[in-house]
């Protein structure tokens, strides 16, 4: 009876959790907090700051209460591990990391009150941005396309890593004598190496010898060619999810 019980107040909380008006709420909190940060930052925002830094420290508390029904419900997101277990795989999740770290302004301020703490509180909410990942579809979606691409994207990393490498260190000992300053080490390599790779092209470090300018120009198109790979895979397999939700919606609609 005792355990039944517990399930009912986990499955109700779990519901909670999940109900549009609950999700609704804490996404305005999120937007807003950021929205709040980045005004905060602007100085014509000065004489308001008091109220930005307020409406970030209520959006903290409604954070932490979050928090607390998250741990609570935990057990019925992790139905296969004892409630003690599901509540700790929970705390140590990517979520539940993110989540706790939107809750430490309340906590900072709670503690510390009129700090040089509480001001450093408001640098967690940059990393409280990835919590619209869980309430955005946008982003769920993007989750699931790079998923399904997975291992080509890895495939195709590691050959641009290892092309980096090569070209970073050969662009090195090719430069280094002609210009000592601006190829001064085989890190200013890998900088040129990433600028002209990706077509950027800053012009602060560039080869003046003619075989440097040869491998940059080889670069540069090699890196239009890698940088083609994991677009068309994540192009790809977007075309095969928006398909696919087509599909069910029509079998939906027959039905």
């Amino acid at each position: 009876m005792f355990v039944l019980r517990h399930e009912k107040l986990y499955l109700t909380v779990h519901r909670q959790l999940m109900k549009k008006w609950f999700r609704y709420t804490v996404l305005f909190f999120i937007v807003g907090a950021i929205f709040s940060v980045i005004c905060s930052s602007f100085e014509s925002s000065a004489p308001y700051r008091l109220q930005l830094y307020s409406f970030c420290y209520l959006a903290s508390f409604v954070f932490t209460v979050e928090y607390v029904l998250r741990i609570i419900a935990a057990p019925v997101q992790y139905r296969q591990y004892r409630a003690w277990r599901s509540r700790f795989r929970y705390l140590f999740s990517f979520y539940g990391l993110i989540d706790f770290v939107a809750v430490i302004p309340f906590l900072i301020i709670y503690l510390y009150r009129e700090t040089i703490f509480v001001h450093l509180a408001v640098l967690a909410y940059i990393l409280m941005i990835f919590k619209l990942i869980r309430y955005s579809r946008s982003f769920q979606l993007i989750g699931r396309v790079l998923q399904m691409v997975k291992d080509e994207l890895i495939t195709a990393c590691t050959a641009c890593g290892i092309l980096l490498g090569f070209s970073g260190i050969l662009m090195y000992y090719i430069e280094h004598e002609a210009q000592p300053e601006a190829f001064a080490n085989i890190g200013d390599g890998f900088w040129w190496a990433v600028v002209t790779f990706t077509t950027v092209g800053y012009g602060d470090v560039y080869p003046v010898t003619a075989l440097g300018r040869l491998l940059s120009g080889v670069i540069c198109m090699v890196g239009i060619a890698m940088i083609a790979i994991p677009t068309g895979l994540i192009s790809s397999a977007f075309m095969s999810l928006i398909q696919e939700k087509k599909r069910k919606e029509e079998e939906e609609h027959k039905n």
